[in-house]
């Protein structure tokens, strides 16, 4: 593995999910850096945030079946891969014997494969054919961080609705992760927004380029029938007779709720990279947290009532 001059550490803190249960079950620990194996890049993490993949794992925070068959996947009894958090920004500071897409030194953001998680820590080892990009010069690791979960998922889910240009779009849960990214998304796409949000957050929501805006906790609150070509719930809590109603005929929906699972790549990371680069696209943060108050994100991320992002930085600590 080669590595940077100035030698790593052997040990590294870490936020751990001990066992499944609310926020107060995260414990920092002093543990192994993770292994850079073959094709790997190690990352020291400037910036991570919690999101909702975070707070469902370490929770279960699904019904049945698919709180079993969650366990199944993840740990029956607590988390087989405790270390929470599914992205990342910071720099490359060890590669991989292979690892020949990125340089030491590179400053690059991204989300951990699968379920593999690890975000939630001082070092982060992905592989270097992952969904990793390199940060556009002079980019804040905190702003480009907040961009990955919500935007990989909003362009994952758009795709697989059918998204182009000209089509009329609903986001249902505008102001959150996804949604905020969605309505940006889906307005550089070319798409006609209706976004769906709390009356609070019609300002915000606006202010991302949506064309229209509904807020749900208005009295008398109904979606217009058959008027969208695509219909995205961006927050897993629109029922799908309603979510139909709203198509036009040969329209299509998607839900974050359902289960499929969005598949992040590089090429998703490039495009979000670029976006932002160009001004096209915003972070949305509620707020940063120190790393070491992980369990106040958690607390937010679980209220519900998160707007944007919950980012975590992590400090100068090792």
């Amino acid at each position: 593995m080669k590595s940077k001059a100035d030698a790593l550490p052997r040990l590294m803190q870490a936020a751990l999910a001990t066992r499944y249960g609310g926020p107060e079950v995260i414990e920092f620990k002093e543990v192994p850096l993770p292994a850079c194996g073959p094709g790997m890049v190690l990352v020291k993490v400037e910036a991570s945030a919690v999101n909702a993949g975070d707070a469902r794992a370490r929770g279960l925070q699904v019904a049945q079946p698919m709180r079993t068959l969650m366990r199944l996947v993840l740990g029956v009894r607590r988390l087989r891969k405790p270390i929470l958090g599914t992205v990342y920004a910071g720099t490359v500071v060890a590669l991989g014997e292979g690892a020949t897409a990125f340089r030491i030194g590179d400053r690059v953001f991204g989300a951990t494969p699968g379920m593999s998680f690890g975000g939630h820590a001082r070092y982060a080892a992905v592989p270097q054919d992952s969904a990793i990009a390199r940060m556009p010069q002079g980019a804040d690791a905190g702003d480009l961080v907040s961009l990955v979960f919500g935007g990989a998922t909003a362009l994952f889910f758009l795709e697989k609705a059918g998204a182009a240009p000209g089509k009329k779009a609903l986001i249902y849960g505008a102001s959150g992760a996804v949604g905020s990214m969605a309505v940006q998304i889906a307005n550089i796409q070319g798409m006609t927004v209706t976004a769906v949000a709390s009356g609070k957050n019609r300002e915000l929501v606006t202010s991302l380029g949506a064309d229209n805006f509904l807020a749900y906790d208005a009295p008398g609150f109904t979606l217009p029938a058959a008027a969208f070509d695509l219909v995205l719930d961006a927050v897993g809590k629109l029922p799908g007779k309603l979510a139909q109603a709203a198509l036009k005929p040969g329209g299509q929906s998607a839900t974050v709720g359902g289960t499929t699972v969005s598949k992040e790549t590089a090429a998703h990371m490039q495009t979000l990279a670029e976006w932002f680069k160009a001004g096209k696209l915003k972070p949305v943060i509620q707020q940063r947290f120190a790393f070491e108050d992980i369990i106040k994100a958690h607390e937010l991320v679980d209220s519900g009532r998160k707007v944007g992002s919950a980012v975590l930085m992590m400090g100068s600590g090792e």
